[in-house]
């Protein structure tokens, strides 16, 4: 049996992370508050956030006073932003994503059903707002 496709525990803390952000407010948290009452090591949220900054998706201020906000409201960021900050593009086969290293990808039916169900799974997860997540 192959790998099962999943979300990974990253992306489940970076969800959780952004969550909390979305409930208490517009103000900065502490990294370590957040880590404590999600239930995520500090050290990994640290990482996710790194990610989760590069992305646009918080802001974070090093030293006194600083933490972690978000950086847009909670209904401009979709679920669809917070995997591919954390996971990379949602792709479901390589031949979708890189159709030149396909012999069949032109008359593939399998490619063709993957891409149609690629671009559902895409939009459905661009229409869940982290709003909707609180």
């Amino acid at each position: 049996m192959g790998k099962a496709m999943h979300i990974t525990r990253a992306c489940d803390y970076a969800c959780r992370a952004l969550v909390y952000l979305a409930r208490n407010g517009p103000g900065a948290a502490e990294t370590a508050k957040i880590a404590e009452t999600i239930d995520v090591p500090p050290i990994y949220l640290r990482k996710i956030f790194q990610a989760l900054s590069r992305a646009g998706l918080v802001r974070t201020a090093a030293g006194s006073g600083g933490g972690v906000a978000l950086a847009a409201p909670a209904d401009l960021i979709t679920l669809k932003d917070i995997i591919e900050a954390v996971e990379g593009p949602i792709v479901l086969s390589d031949c979708i994503e890189h159709p030149e290293t396909c012999d069949n990808a032109a008359t593939c039916k399998v490619c063709t059903a993957l891409s149609a169900i690629q671009a559902k799974l895409q939009e459905d997860f661009a229409s869940r707002r982290l709003c909707d997540l609180v």
